[in-house]
Protein backbone atom coordinates (compact mmCIF):
# COMPACT_ATOMS: atom_id res chain seq x y z
CA UNK A 1 0.00 0.00 0.00
CA UNK A 2 2.81 2.43 0.68
CA UNK A 3 4.70 1.30 -2.46
CA UNK A 4 1.31 2.63 -4.30
CA UNK A 5 0.81 5.87 -2.18
CA UNK A 6 4.48 6.99 -2.57
CA UNK A 7 3.68 6.64 -6.51
CA UNK A 8 0.99 8.67 -6.42
CA UNK A 9 2.49 11.38 -4.80
CA UNK A 10 4.95 11.90 -7.40
CA UNK A 11 2.00 12.83 -9.93
CA UNK A 12 2.79 10.38 -12.62
CA UNK A 13 0.84 10.63 -15.92
CA UNK A 14 0.20 6.93 -17.46
CA UNK A 15 0.94 6.33 -20.78
CA UNK A 16 0.64 2.48 -19.49
CA UNK A 17 -2.84 0.09 -19.21
CA UNK A 18 -5.61 -0.14 -17.60
CA UNK A 19 -6.91 2.37 -20.29
CA UNK A 20 -9.21 4.38 -17.42
CA UNK A 21 -5.51 5.53 -16.91
CA UNK A 22 -5.86 6.28 -12.82
CA UNK A 23 -9.43 6.62 -13.08
CA UNK A 24 -9.80 9.76 -15.02
CA UNK A 25 -11.98 7.43 -18.14
CA UNK A 26 -13.50 5.22 -15.55
CA UNK A 27 -17.21 5.37 -17.22
CA UNK A 28 -20.71 7.00 -15.99
CA UNK A 29 -21.68 6.09 -12.54
CA UNK A 30 -19.26 4.06 -12.03
CA UNK A 31 -16.33 6.55 -12.31
CA UNK A 32 -18.47 8.58 -9.73
CA UNK A 33 -18.20 6.36 -7.16
CA UNK A 34 -14.39 4.59 -8.09
CA UNK A 35 -12.60 7.56 -9.23
CA UNK A 36 -10.67 7.80 -6.14
CA UNK A 37 -9.90 4.13 -6.04
CA UNK A 38 -9.26 4.25 -9.56
CA UNK A 39 -6.17 5.79 -8.64
CA UNK A 40 -4.74 2.26 -6.85
CA UNK A 41 -5.59 0.12 -10.19
CA UNK A 42 -1.88 0.36 -11.37
CA UNK A 43 0.24 -2.37 -13.29
CA UNK A 44 3.75 -3.85 -13.20
CA UNK A 45 5.61 -0.49 -13.50
CA UNK A 46 8.93 0.32 -11.49
CA UNK A 47 8.24 0.50 -7.76
CA UNK A 48 5.19 -1.30 -7.86
CA UNK A 49 6.63 -5.13 -7.96
CA UNK A 50 5.47 -8.31 -9.95
CA UNK A 51 3.28 -10.62 -7.90
CA UNK A 52 4.48 -13.52 -10.01
CA UNK A 53 7.99 -12.73 -8.97
CA UNK A 54 8.40 -10.77 -6.29
CA UNK A 55 11.38 -8.84 -5.35
CA UNK A 56 10.24 -5.76 -3.71
CA UNK A 57 6.83 -3.98 -2.37
CA UNK A 58 4.76 -6.97 -3.13
CA UNK A 59 7.51 -9.37 -1.76
CA UNK A 60 7.51 -7.26 1.69
CA UNK A 61 3.86 -7.16 1.88
CA UNK A 62 3.29 -10.73 1.24
CA UNK A 63 6.43 -11.06 4.49
CA UNK A 64 4.28 -8.46 6.81
CA UNK A 65 1.37 -11.30 6.00
CA UNK A 66 2.91 -13.89 6.82
CA UNK A 67 4.33 -12.55 10.35
CA UNK A 68 0.34 -11.42 10.89
CA UNK A 69 -1.19 -14.51 10.32
CA UNK A 70 1.18 -16.93 11.81
CA UNK A 71 2.86 -18.29 8.71
CA UNK A 72 6.14 -19.02 7.46
CA UNK A 73 5.14 -17.32 3.97
CA UNK A 74 2.05 -16.29 2.89
CA UNK A 75 1.11 -15.66 -0.73
CA UNK A 76 -1.67 -12.90 -1.81
CA UNK A 77 -4.33 -14.44 -3.87
CA UNK A 78 -6.37 -11.93 -6.33
CA UNK A 79 -8.56 -14.76 -7.65
CA UNK A 80 -10.11 -15.58 -4.54
CA UNK A 81 -9.59 -18.46 -2.43
CA UNK A 82 -10.91 -20.71 -5.31
CA UNK A 83 -7.13 -20.22 -6.75
CA UNK A 84 -5.62 -21.38 -3.38
CA UNK A 85 -7.67 -24.63 -3.01
CA UNK A 86 -6.69 -24.98 -6.63
CA UNK A 87 -3.02 -24.86 -6.02
CA UNK A 88 -2.86 -26.51 -2.99
CA UNK A 89 -4.51 -29.58 -4.56
CA UNK A 90 -2.12 -29.34 -7.81
CA UNK A 91 0.39 -28.97 -5.53
CA UNK A 92 0.52 -31.95 -3.59
CA UNK A 93 -1.04 -34.54 -6.17
CA UNK A 94 0.20 -35.85 -9.19
CA UNK A 95 -2.08 -37.73 -11.64
CA UNK A 96 -3.41 -40.75 -10.30
CA UNK A 97 -2.64 -39.74 -6.55
CA UNK A 98 -5.27 -40.31 -3.21
CA UNK A 99 -6.46 -37.16 -1.06
CA UNK A 100 -8.74 -37.50 1.89
CA UNK A 101 -11.33 -34.93 1.60
CA UNK A 102 -14.68 -34.17 3.63
CA UNK A 103 -18.27 -34.37 1.19
CA UNK A 104 -18.45 -30.94 2.97
CA UNK A 105 -15.83 -29.55 0.68
CA UNK A 106 -16.22 -26.21 -1.44
CA UNK A 107 -17.05 -26.88 -5.65
CA UNK A 108 -13.06 -25.20 -6.05
CA UNK A 109 -11.57 -27.95 -4.57
CA UNK A 110 -13.18 -30.37 -6.90
CA UNK A 111 -12.09 -28.17 -9.70
CA UNK A 112 -8.82 -28.75 -8.48
CA UNK A 113 -8.67 -32.77 -8.37
CA UNK A 114 -9.76 -32.35 -11.86
CA UNK A 115 -7.09 -30.08 -12.92
CA UNK A 116 -4.53 -32.88 -10.58
CA UNK A 117 -6.37 -36.05 -11.87
CA UNK A 118 -6.12 -36.76 -8.50
CA UNK A 119 -8.46 -39.45 -6.65
CA UNK A 120 -10.96 -38.47 -4.02
CA UNK A 121 -11.57 -40.45 -1.11
CA UNK A 122 -14.27 -39.19 0.79
CA UNK A 123 -14.81 -39.08 4.79
CA UNK A 124 -17.71 -37.75 6.57
CA UNK A 125 -18.09 -34.68 9.28
CA UNK A 126 -20.61 -34.88 11.89
CA UNK A 127 -24.13 -34.22 11.07
CA UNK A 128 -25.81 -31.10 13.54
CA UNK A 129 -29.30 -32.21 12.83
CA UNK A 130 -30.98 -29.86 14.62
CA UNK A 131 -30.16 -27.40 12.00
CA UNK A 132 -29.75 -29.58 8.93
CA UNK A 133 -25.73 -28.62 8.73
CA UNK A 134 -22.55 -30.40 8.63
CA UNK A 135 -20.57 -30.27 11.94
CA UNK A 136 -17.27 -30.40 12.84
CA UNK A 137 -14.63 -33.48 11.68
CA UNK A 138 -13.89 -35.62 14.64
CA UNK A 139 -10.48 -36.75 14.64
CA UNK A 140 -11.53 -40.47 14.64
CA UNK A 141 -13.11 -40.19 11.48
CA UNK A 142 -9.34 -38.51 10.01
CA UNK A 143 -8.02 -41.35 11.73
CA UNK A 144 -9.66 -44.13 10.36
CA UNK A 145 -10.06 -42.43 6.91
CA UNK A 146 -5.74 -42.32 6.73
CA UNK A 147 -5.57 -45.35 8.33
CA UNK A 148 -7.37 -47.46 5.58
CA UNK A 149 -5.84 -45.22 3.09
CA UNK A 150 -2.29 -45.48 3.67
CA UNK A 151 -1.07 -44.49 0.56
CA UNK A 152 -2.85 -40.94 0.24
CA UNK A 153 -0.75 -38.21 -0.05
CA UNK A 154 -2.66 -35.40 2.00
CA UNK A 155 -5.82 -34.63 4.16
CA UNK A 156 -8.19 -31.60 2.91
CA UNK A 157 -10.30 -30.17 5.70
CA UNK A 158 -12.74 -27.23 5.86
CA UNK A 159 -12.44 -25.78 9.02
CA UNK A 160 -14.25 -23.63 10.12
CA UNK A 161 -17.43 -24.54 7.86
CA UNK A 162 -19.90 -21.58 6.29
CA UNK A 163 -21.44 -21.98 9.75
CA UNK A 164 -18.71 -21.08 11.96
CA UNK A 165 -17.83 -24.92 13.44
CA UNK A 166 -14.09 -25.64 13.62
CA UNK A 167 -12.59 -28.71 14.01
CA UNK A 168 -9.52 -30.11 16.57
CA UNK A 169 -7.26 -28.95 14.27
CA UNK A 170 -4.03 -29.38 16.28
CA UNK A 171 -4.76 -33.32 16.72
CA UNK A 172 -5.87 -33.67 13.44
CA UNK A 173 -2.32 -32.30 12.15
CA UNK A 174 -0.77 -34.71 14.55
CA UNK A 175 -3.03 -37.72 13.20
CA UNK A 176 -2.34 -36.65 9.23
CA UNK A 177 1.75 -35.90 10.12
CA UNK A 178 2.52 -39.38 11.70
CA UNK A 179 0.93 -40.71 8.86
CA UNK A 180 3.35 -39.07 6.41
CA UNK A 181 0.83 -36.79 5.28
CA UNK A 182 -0.10 -33.26 4.58
CA UNK A 183 -2.94 -30.89 6.30
CA UNK A 184 -4.22 -28.61 4.24
CA UNK A 185 -7.01 -26.44 5.15
CA UNK A 186 -9.87 -24.83 3.41
CA UNK A 187 -10.10 -21.89 6.49
CA UNK A 188 -12.25 -19.49 3.90
CA UNK A 189 -14.38 -18.08 6.56
CA UNK A 190 -11.14 -17.90 9.43
CA UNK A 191 -8.85 -15.05 8.35
CA UNK A 192 -9.91 -13.02 11.85
CA UNK A 193 -9.38 -16.32 13.40
CA UNK A 194 -5.78 -14.74 14.64
CA UNK A 195 -6.44 -11.62 15.92
CA UNK A 196 -8.25 -12.43 19.19
CA UNK A 197 -8.18 -15.67 21.84
CA UNK A 198 -12.28 -15.85 22.14
CA UNK A 199 -11.92 -17.36 18.46
CA UNK A 200 -10.52 -20.70 17.86
CA UNK A 201 -7.10 -21.16 16.84
CA UNK A 202 -5.59 -20.90 13.34
CA UNK A 203 -4.51 -23.46 10.82
CA UNK A 204 -1.37 -22.32 10.84
CA UNK A 205 -0.84 -22.39 14.86
CA UNK A 206 -2.57 -25.88 14.39
CA UNK A 207 0.55 -27.33 12.49
CA UNK A 208 -1.46 -27.47 9.12
CA UNK A 209 1.03 -27.53 6.58
CA UNK A 210 -0.93 -24.99 3.51
CA UNK A 211 -4.32 -23.23 4.53
CA UNK A 212 -6.58 -20.31 2.34
CA UNK A 213 -8.24 -17.81 3.80
CA UNK A 214 -10.92 -15.63 2.62
CA UNK A 215 -9.50 -12.04 3.58
CA UNK A 216 -12.44 -10.40 2.42
CA UNK A 217 -15.05 -12.80 3.86
CA UNK A 218 -14.10 -11.20 7.83
CA UNK A 219 -11.49 -8.70 7.02
CA UNK A 220 -11.60 -5.40 5.27
CA UNK A 221 -10.12 -6.84 2.01
CA UNK A 222 -11.81 -6.06 -1.60
CA UNK A 223 -13.94 -9.00 -2.63
CA UNK A 224 -11.65 -11.63 -4.25
CA UNK A 225 -9.00 -10.95 -2.32
CA UNK A 226 -7.53 -13.97 -0.03
CA UNK A 227 -4.50 -15.61 0.83
CA UNK A 228 -2.71 -18.88 0.96
CA UNK A 229 -0.34 -19.44 4.18
CA UNK A 230 2.45 -22.28 4.30
CA UNK A 231 4.62 -23.73 6.69
CA UNK A 232 7.02 -26.54 7.01
CA UNK A 233 9.33 -28.78 5.45
CA UNK A 234 6.70 -30.95 3.69
CA UNK A 235 5.38 -28.12 1.57
CA UNK A 236 7.34 -27.78 -2.30
CA UNK A 237 7.38 -24.09 -2.56
CA UNK A 238 8.83 -24.48 -5.84
CA UNK A 239 6.21 -26.28 -7.16
CA UNK A 240 3.68 -24.10 -5.48
CA UNK A 241 4.68 -21.15 -7.02
CA UNK A 242 4.50 -22.81 -10.32
CA UNK A 243 0.70 -23.97 -9.59
CA UNK A 244 -0.13 -20.52 -8.53
CA UNK A 245 1.31 -19.12 -11.95
CA UNK A 246 -1.29 -21.64 -13.65
CA UNK A 247 -4.18 -20.46 -11.73
CA UNK A 248 -3.64 -16.55 -10.93
CA UNK A 249 -4.21 -13.86 -13.50
CA UNK A 250 -1.34 -12.16 -15.36
CA UNK A 251 -2.56 -9.09 -14.82
CA UNK A 252 -3.07 -8.75 -10.80
CA UNK A 253 -5.66 -6.10 -9.64
CA UNK A 254 -3.09 -3.61 -7.72
CA UNK A 255 -6.27 -2.69 -5.61
CA UNK A 256 -6.98 -6.23 -4.76
CA UNK A 257 -3.51 -6.50 -3.28
CA UNK A 258 -3.06 -2.78 -1.47
CA UNK A 259 -6.78 -3.98 0.04
CA UNK A 260 -4.95 -7.19 1.33
CA UNK A 261 -2.21 -4.85 3.16
CA UNK A 262 -4.81 -2.68 4.32
CA UNK A 263 -6.45 -5.66 5.61
CA UNK A 264 -3.21 -6.64 7.56
CA UNK A 265 -2.25 -3.49 8.74
CA UNK A 266 -5.75 -2.89 10.09
CA UNK A 267 -5.56 -6.05 12.03
CA UNK A 268 -2.41 -5.66 13.40
CA UNK A 269 -3.38 -2.17 14.58
CA UNK A 270 -6.90 -2.16 15.47
CA UNK A 271 -8.52 -6.06 15.53
CA UNK A 272 -8.20 -7.31 18.75
CA UNK A 273 -10.31 -3.96 19.56
CA UNK A 274 -12.67 -4.30 16.60
CA UNK A 275 -13.15 -7.67 17.23
CA UNK A 276 -14.01 -7.47 21.18
CA UNK A 277 -16.11 -4.48 20.34
CA UNK A 278 -18.28 -6.55 17.63
CA UNK A 279 -17.98 -10.39 20.12
CA UNK A 280 -19.53 -7.94 22.96
CA UNK A 281 -22.08 -7.15 20.28
CA UNK A 282 -22.98 -10.84 19.13
CA UNK A 283 -22.94 -11.86 22.57
CA UNK A 284 -25.39 -9.73 23.91
CA UNK A 285 -27.43 -9.91 21.06
CA UNK A 286 -27.19 -13.54 20.78
CA UNK A 287 -28.64 -14.10 24.38
CA UNK A 288 -31.26 -11.69 23.20
CA UNK A 289 -32.08 -14.18 20.25
CA UNK A 290 -32.27 -17.09 22.67
CA UNK A 291 -35.21 -15.38 24.68
CA UNK A 292 -37.16 -14.92 21.37
CA UNK A 293 -39.42 -17.76 21.21
CA UNK A 294 -39.71 -19.90 18.12
CA UNK A 295 -36.14 -19.35 17.56
CA UNK A 296 -33.19 -21.26 17.71
CA UNK A 297 -29.36 -20.25 18.06
CA UNK A 298 -26.72 -22.85 16.60
CA UNK A 299 -23.70 -22.94 19.84
CA UNK A 300 -20.69 -22.27 16.63
CA UNK A 301 -17.10 -21.85 17.78
CA UNK A 302 -17.71 -18.49 15.81
CA UNK A 303 -19.39 -15.80 17.46
CA UNK A 304 -19.82 -14.03 14.85
CA UNK A 305 -21.88 -16.53 12.94
CA UNK A 306 -25.58 -16.60 13.65
CA UNK A 307 -27.27 -19.71 12.52
CA UNK A 308 -30.82 -19.20 13.39
CA UNK A 309 -33.53 -21.44 13.23
CA UNK A 310 -37.14 -20.03 12.33
CA UNK A 311 -39.18 -23.43 12.28
CA UNK A 312 -40.49 -22.89 15.24
CA UNK A 313 -42.10 -19.81 14.18
CA UNK A 314 -43.97 -21.72 11.39
CA UNK A 315 -42.12 -20.31 8.39
CA UNK A 316 -38.74 -21.81 6.95
CA UNK A 317 -35.73 -20.26 6.35
CA UNK A 318 -36.13 -18.84 3.34
CA UNK A 319 -39.66 -16.97 4.14
CA UNK A 320 -37.58 -15.61 6.67
CA UNK A 321 -34.69 -14.16 4.34
CA UNK A 322 -37.22 -13.35 2.15
CA UNK A 323 -39.24 -11.28 4.68
CA UNK A 324 -35.96 -9.55 6.29
CA UNK A 325 -35.23 -8.53 2.84
CA UNK A 326 -38.48 -7.10 2.14
CA UNK A 327 -40.04 -5.66 4.81
CA UNK A 328 -36.43 -4.78 6.85
CA UNK A 329 -33.97 -4.18 4.31
CA UNK A 330 -31.72 -6.92 6.06
CA UNK A 331 -29.82 -8.71 3.67
CA UNK A 332 -28.59 -12.34 5.28
CA UNK A 333 -25.63 -14.52 4.07
CA UNK A 334 -28.20 -17.21 2.91
CA UNK A 335 -31.17 -19.61 4.13
CA UNK A 336 -32.12 -23.37 3.56
CA UNK A 337 -35.27 -25.12 4.56
CA UNK A 338 -34.78 -24.88 8.26
CA UNK A 339 -32.38 -22.15 8.90
CA UNK A 340 -31.04 -17.98 8.18
CA UNK A 341 -27.34 -17.72 8.40
CA UNK A 342 -26.09 -13.53 9.54
CA UNK A 343 -22.48 -12.71 9.57
CA UNK A 344 -21.17 -10.29 11.63
CA UNK A 345 -17.77 -8.60 11.52
CA UNK A 346 -15.24 -6.89 12.79
CA UNK A 347 -17.20 -3.56 11.48
CA UNK A 348 -20.14 -4.42 13.55
CA UNK A 349 -21.24 -3.31 16.90
CA UNK A 350 -24.56 -2.77 18.99
CA UNK A 351 -25.98 -0.32 16.27
CA UNK A 352 -26.11 -3.50 13.81
CA UNK A 353 -27.16 -6.22 16.07
CA UNK A 354 -29.79 -4.18 17.46
CA UNK A 355 -31.18 -3.57 14.46
CA UNK A 356 -30.54 -7.58 13.68
CA UNK A 357 -32.37 -8.61 16.90
CA UNK A 358 -35.22 -6.29 16.15
CA UNK A 359 -36.17 -7.64 12.72
CA UNK A 360 -35.69 -11.50 13.91
CA UNK A 361 -37.98 -10.76 16.60
CA UNK A 362 -40.80 -9.34 14.32
CA UNK A 363 -40.99 -12.42 12.31
CA UNK A 364 -44.36 -13.03 14.08
CA UNK A 365 -45.64 -17.03 13.86
CA UNK A 366 -47.33 -17.94 10.90
CA UNK A 367 -50.17 -18.95 12.64
CA UNK A 368 -49.92 -22.69 11.65
CA UNK A 369 -48.05 -25.53 12.36
CA UNK A 370 -45.04 -25.65 9.58
CA UNK A 371 -44.58 -29.48 8.53
CA UNK A 372 -40.79 -29.72 8.53
CA UNK A 373 -39.50 -33.28 8.09
CA UNK A 374 -36.43 -34.54 10.23
CA UNK A 375 -32.84 -33.42 9.01
CA UNK A 376 -31.59 -36.30 6.92
CA UNK A 377 -28.16 -35.93 5.73
CA UNK A 378 -28.09 -36.08 1.44
CA UNK A 379 -27.91 -39.92 -0.14
CA UNK A 380 -24.69 -41.03 -0.43
CA UNK A 381 -23.66 -41.75 -4.37
CA UNK A 382 -21.39 -44.39 -5.60
CA UNK A 383 -18.72 -43.34 -8.24
CA UNK A 384 -19.02 -45.16 -11.41
CA UNK A 385 -16.11 -42.50 -13.41
CA UNK A 386 -13.24 -41.06 -12.13
CA UNK A 387 -13.78 -37.75 -11.37
CA UNK A 388 -11.86 -35.99 -14.11
CA UNK A 389 -12.87 -38.20 -16.65
CA UNK A 390 -16.60 -37.91 -15.83
CA UNK A 391 -15.56 -34.12 -16.07
CA UNK A 392 -14.56 -34.83 -19.89
CA UNK A 393 -16.64 -37.35 -21.50
CA UNK A 394 -19.47 -36.69 -23.76
CA UNK A 395 -22.73 -35.98 -22.10
CA UNK A 396 -26.71 -35.47 -23.04
CA UNK A 397 -29.34 -33.47 -21.35
CA UNK A 398 -32.22 -35.47 -19.37
CA UNK A 399 -35.33 -34.48 -17.24
CA UNK A 400 -34.07 -34.88 -13.81
CA UNK A 401 -36.98 -36.82 -12.99
CA UNK A 402 -35.37 -39.47 -15.97
CA UNK A 403 -31.72 -39.42 -14.61
CA UNK A 404 -32.01 -41.88 -11.83
CA UNK A 405 -29.78 -44.93 -12.99
CA UNK A 406 -27.33 -42.57 -15.14
CA UNK A 407 -24.09 -40.80 -14.59
CA UNK A 408 -23.55 -37.29 -13.40
CA UNK A 409 -21.92 -35.47 -16.44
CA UNK A 410 -22.00 -32.38 -14.19
CA UNK A 411 -21.83 -31.20 -10.88
CA UNK A 412 -25.49 -30.14 -8.65
CA UNK A 413 -25.03 -27.63 -6.01
CA UNK A 414 -26.85 -25.63 -3.84
CA UNK A 415 -25.47 -22.28 -3.18
CA UNK A 416 -24.36 -21.01 -0.86
CA UNK A 417 -22.91 -22.57 0.61
CA UNK A 418 -21.22 -24.39 -2.58
CA UNK A 419 -20.63 -27.85 -1.06
CA UNK A 420 -21.87 -30.51 -3.87
CA UNK A 421 -24.61 -32.88 -3.79
CA UNK A 422 -23.78 -34.56 -7.06
CA UNK A 423 -20.29 -34.59 -9.06
CA UNK A 424 -19.45 -35.90 -12.15
CA UNK A 425 -19.11 -39.40 -12.18
CA UNK A 426 -21.35 -40.49 -10.07
CA UNK A 427 -24.18 -42.94 -10.40
CA UNK A 428 -27.90 -40.88 -9.50
CA UNK A 429 -30.26 -42.36 -7.60
CA UNK A 430 -34.15 -41.69 -7.10
CA UNK A 431 -33.54 -40.99 -3.01
CA UNK A 432 -31.08 -38.01 -4.41
CA UNK A 433 -33.15 -37.06 -7.06
CA UNK A 434 -36.29 -37.02 -4.02
CA UNK A 435 -33.49 -34.64 -2.05
CA UNK A 436 -33.21 -32.48 -4.90
CA UNK A 437 -36.67 -31.71 -5.12
CA UNK A 438 -37.13 -31.14 -1.53
CA UNK A 439 -34.75 -28.63 -2.05
CA UNK A 440 -36.05 -27.12 -4.51
CA UNK A 441 -39.38 -26.72 -3.34
CA UNK A 442 -38.27 -24.93 -0.56
CA UNK A 443 -36.71 -22.24 -2.78
CA UNK A 444 -32.73 -23.28 -2.41
CA UNK A 445 -31.11 -21.92 -5.58
CA UNK A 446 -28.44 -24.38 -7.48
CA UNK A 447 -25.27 -23.92 -9.58
CA UNK A 448 -22.45 -26.35 -10.67
CA UNK A 449 -25.31 -27.47 -13.61
CA UNK A 450 -26.46 -26.13 -16.96
CA UNK A 451 -29.62 -25.45 -15.82
CA UNK A 452 -30.38 -23.74 -12.89
CA UNK A 453 -33.61 -24.40 -12.33
CA UNK A 454 -32.74 -28.29 -12.88
CA UNK A 455 -35.89 -29.05 -14.79
CA UNK A 456 -32.54 -31.17 -16.49
CA UNK A 457 -29.41 -32.26 -16.15
CA UNK A 458 -26.29 -33.12 -17.67
CA UNK A 459 -25.31 -36.99 -17.66
CA UNK A 460 -22.71 -39.34 -19.61
CA UNK A 461 -23.68 -40.17 -23.23
CA UNK A 462 -24.38 -44.36 -23.29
Amino acid sequence: MHAILSHLQTSPTAFHVPGHKMGRGLPGELGAWLSAAGRLDLTEIPGLDDLHAPEGAIRDAQRLAAEAFGAEETFFLINGSTAGNLAMVMTVCQPGDIILVPRNLHKSVIHGLVLAQARPVFYQPEVVAEFGIAGRVPAAEIARAVRENPQAKAVLITSPTYHGIASDLALIAGIVHEAGMLLLVDEAHGAHFAFHEQLPPTAMASGADMAVQSTHKLLGALTQASMLHVQGPRVDRVRLRKRLQLVQSTSPSYLLMASLDAARYQMETEGQARLEKALRAAADGRQQLLELPGLQVLPADDLLKWTIRVTGLGITGTDAYRILHEEHKMMLELSDPYNVLAVLSYADGERQVDRLVTALAKLAPSGHQLTVSAYTAPPKLRAVLPLHDAFDLPSVTVPLREAAGKVAAEMVIPYPPGIPLVLPGEEMTRDMLEYIEQLRSAGIRFSGAEDAALNTVQVIRQ
